[in-house]
């Protein structure tokens, strides 16, 4: 049975460009050998990552995950079996959010900030899981 995993974590102050480009990278190559697909989101301060599986791999992989010094405060907003993989096509997608004013960004890049930014300061579960639902329909578009 398929998995969908999805947490939020802040960056570590000292995280650089390159070292996101470097997990985006790893991230791509392992969990193509582990069957893992799934999107990672930088805005501002905070990744929010969706990942989908096997049920032990991906746990595997977020427990590694929370014990990773680029990652700070990580929480889990979801963890369920799911009915179809939203990222068959990606071993790890990469989004970066434009931190431009909402106005300036397309209407499904604005969703998805708006999303992140209730999940960090209001703890939304839901919103969370929704913006991955909009994020993988940005992908696919």
């Amino acid at each position: 049975m398929i998995y969908g995993l999805c947490y939020i974590s802040k960056k570590s102050a000292d995280l650089k460009k390159d070292d996101v480009q470097n997990i985006v990278l790893h991230s791509q190559k392992n969990n193509a050998l582990n069957e893992i697909t799934g999107v990672l989101i930088a805005y501002k301060s905070h990744f929010l990552q969706y990942i989908e599986g096997d049920s032990v791999e991906i746990y595997a992989l977020y427990n590694k995950i929370k014990e990773d010094k680029r990652h700070l405060a990580v929480q889990l907003l979801q963890y369920s079996p799911i009915e179809s993989r939203l990222f068959s096509g990606w071993s790890m997608a990469f989004k970066q959010l434009s931190k431009s004013t909402k106005v300036d960004l397309p209407k499904s890049e604005a969703e998805c900030i708006n999303g992140i930014e209730q999940v960090v300061s209001h703890k939304a579960f839901w919103k969370g899981v929704e913006t991955i639902e909009v994020m993988s329909n940005l992908m696919k578009g």
